[in-house]
């Protein structure tokens, strides 16, 4: 670092309010301008909280009514829910014949 150079200059108006220095002025625009950014970003989560818990009810209430319809369809077949259909196929069974299945 240098030690000989000049201070960065500040840019004054006429009543002596100093701008992007450290005074207190500097310091007051700074909590003002944090407080307005927090409190815009709280407004923000919330809304899109708000969307997200939206889309989610929504697409939960499709999937519900969807398997709704299945279930209903099921149940018109006669399964009563307590049943699983299961068809075990070997990939490389010693009875296999590629040609009797083509």
């Amino acid at each position: 670092m240098q030690n000989d150079r000049p201070p960065p200059r500040r840019v004054a108006y006429e009543k002596g309010i100093q701008i992007g220095g450290t005074g207190w002025f500097g310091r007051l625009v700074a909590v003002v301008v944090s407080a307005i950014v927090l409190v815009v970003a709280a407004m923000l989560s919330l809304v899109l909280l708000a969307v997200l818990f939206a889309v989610g009810v929504v697409v939960a209430g499709y999937l519900w009514w969807r398997i709704r319809a299945l279930r209903r369809q099921a149940r018109e077949f006669g399964d009563d829910g307590r049943t699983i259909d299961v068809e075990v196929v070997h990939k490389d069974s010693p009875g296999d014949d590629i040609e009797k299945r083509q």
